[in-house]
């Protein structure tokens, strides 16, 4: 079970962004209600026995869900669960949402505050265990705040307060630039280093004297395009003294600049590597090899450059396909094959096409996902303008 996990979340963190139209709303919304309805005894997916509607060990954040569903819903044969109710001001900012389990019972309510900037300055969450309270401050027109306070309170209980300089958390960094070698060099500046506690424990503190710690190194041609790059942690050693090499990536173009390979190698384990091939600046082959274990993806494009199908193979086996068809910037058809666990059988593609329903501002109201013939699953919204 946790091996499909993790299939599933490599599989969608290899998913194109393109300029298909999925969960977007059109115009200026000012209330958007949406929900899914079971058609034909189905349900929403679950990994195991006792899960909720939403699913397994799910991150029960407002981006999270959108996210989860918008991608299971176009590129599986599956339905994820999604009930909300969401409020937009006139810039399109979402003021307040709610979010539902299938009984009615509240999974949690937000209210967002902006000031006369456009800024987010308050972050209110509540749900019948617990409350939060985010405050954002901001220095005269900065766009990016300077404090937050954070207070948060468990039901029945006294709450605790929390306050953050924002820019504590940044690091002072260095750079060096050697013009004959064209290499850029980023050093982090710290006084942060392990002391030991006892003969198990270490803790990472303050020390009074500040140090310079390598952090990365880029590399670059005479065309001053990117060559190499390497990432290092110096938070790995108890003893303050050596570096760990963290990521190191090549890079290759073609004739006239465009990034034609990417290479990426895992020091901790020399074997383990990921390669990324584009082509107009669209990524057509992806390899990674883990220890034995090889995954490679591979993408088509429609004419006007939306992904069309990608394929997966592991250990050069078939085991995951899925090709596209689209009509007016809108998915309406889907062939779905997922051959985990039976790569050796012959298997057909599941079809799925989807059946729209617009509102006289064409945004989308209703999508029925039909699998195989017959209609499973319905995604319904209900929109009110400015």
């Amino acid at each position: 079970m946790m091996r499909k996990l993790l299939l599933f979340i490599i599989l969608t963190s290899t998913f194109m962004n393109s300029q298909v139209i999925k969960d977007t709303v059109l115009g200026r919304p000012k209330f958007v209600k949406e929900f899914v309805v079971f058609l034909n005894d189905s349900g929403p997916f679950t990994f195991m026995e006792g899960d909720n509607e939403y699913g397994h060990a799910m991150i029960m954040t407002p981006e999270n869900l959108r996210s989860s569903m918008k991608n299971t819903w176009f590129e599986t044969d599956f339905c994820r669960y999604i009930n909300n109710e969401t409020y937009y001001d006139k810039n399109r900012n979402i003021t307040k949402e709610t979010w539902y389990y299938k009984s009615g019972e509240i999974v949690d309510d937000y209210v967002y505050t902006y000031d006369h900037l456009n800024r987010l300055i308050a972050k209110k969450s509540k749900n019948n265990y617990s409350e939060s309270l985010l405050h954002y401050f901001y220095d005269k027109d900065d766009k990016v705040p300077n404090f937050k306070e954070y207070a948060s309170k468990w039901k029945d209980e006294p709450w605790e307060k929390y306050v953050n300089k924002i820019e504590d958390y940044k690091s002072l960094t260095v750079s060096k630039f050697d013009s004959t070698s064209k290499t850029d060099s980023i050093f982090v500046i710290t006084n942060e280093i392990w002391k030991k506690v006892d003969d198990s424990s270490y803790s990472y503190v303050p020390d009074a004297i500040y140090q310079k710690k390598l952090s990365s190194v880029t590399i670059y041609n005479d065309k001053y395009e990117m060559t190499e790059s390497k990432s290092f942690n110096f938070k790995n050693d108890y003893q303050n003294k050596k570096i760990t090499e963290t990521g190191y990536f090549k890079y290759e173009y073609d004739d006239i600049g465009h990034l034609k390979k990417m290479t990426g190698f895992d020091n901790g384990n020399l074997g383990d590597y990921s390669t990324t091939i584009y082509e107009n600046g669209k990524i057509v082959r992806k390899e990674i090899r883990m220890g034995e274990n090889t995954w490679i993806t591979i993408y088509s494009y429609t004419k006007d450059q939306d992904v069309k199908r990608k394929t997966v193979y592991y250990d050069n086996k078939l085991w995951h396909d899925i090709e596209f068809e689209y009509k007016d910037n809108y998915i309406s058809k889907l062939f779905y094959l997922d051959k985990f666990g039976r790569v050796d059988e012959q298997i057909e593609p599941t079809i799925i096409s989807f059946k729209y329903k617009f509102d006289k501002r064409k945004n989308w109201i209703e999508i029925i996902k039909n699998v195989n013939g017959k209609d499973l699953y319905k995604w319904v919204r209900k929109i009110e303008y400015y």
